[in-house]
Order: C-alpha cells, then structure tokens, then sequence
C-alpha cells in the first residue's frame, strides 16, 4: 500500500495490470518502491535524491522496453519542482503521478 506521504514518480500499463513506481520519506533518506496490484515488489534505500530518481528511471526504461506502455497524466498537475519543494517544505507531498516529461 502507498504510504500517505508518498509521490507517484511513474505508472506503466501491462496487458493485464498496472505497476507504479514512487518514493517516500525514510530515516536518513528515502525510500523507493515499486508495486504492482497492491504487492509490494521492490523497496530500496537511498541516502542522495539523485540516485533514486537514476534508478526509478532505469526501472522504468526497463519495464517499457519489455512491453509496458507508461500511463499519461493530466497535463494541468504539478510538476516534479514543485512537488518537491513541498516535500522538503512540510516533509510530505500529495499523492500524486508526474507528468512523463519528469520521469
């Protein structure tokens, strides 16, 4: 289940289920994870941003190369800078799936 606090980094379409990417805050750092259905799949630590948004986007090469088709969002929603300055502003952002330009 996606913690309350999480941002939505990506979501890619299968034939027959969705599988979403996003990151939330850990102790000393962050954490990212993929899930599929509601099954957690992946759940890495990282101490530096950069190198979580490196892995989220290798992940998702590596699912669309294999088939998946990334969902496309609503234009008119926040960007990644914003979200991210509400996230380091209050330590929480809304749950919410980025456009694919950011990912």
């Amino acid at each position: 289940m996606v913690p309350e606090s999480a941002v939505v980094v990506w979501q890619v379409r299968g034939v027959i289920e969705d599988v979403h990417c996003f990151f939330y805050p850990k102790r000393a750092g962050f954490a990212l994870a993929v899930e599929r259905a509601g099954e957690r799949l992946l759940d890495e630590r990282f101490d530096h941003f950069p190198s979580l948004m490196a892995r989220a986007r290798e992940m998702k090469r590596t699912l669309v190369d294999a088939g998946f088709e990334p969902v496309e969002e609503v234009v008119d929603t926040p960007g990644l800078e914003w979200l991210l300055r509400q996230f380091v502003r209050a330590g929480v952002a809304p749950l919410h799936a980025l456009t694919p330009r950011a990912c």
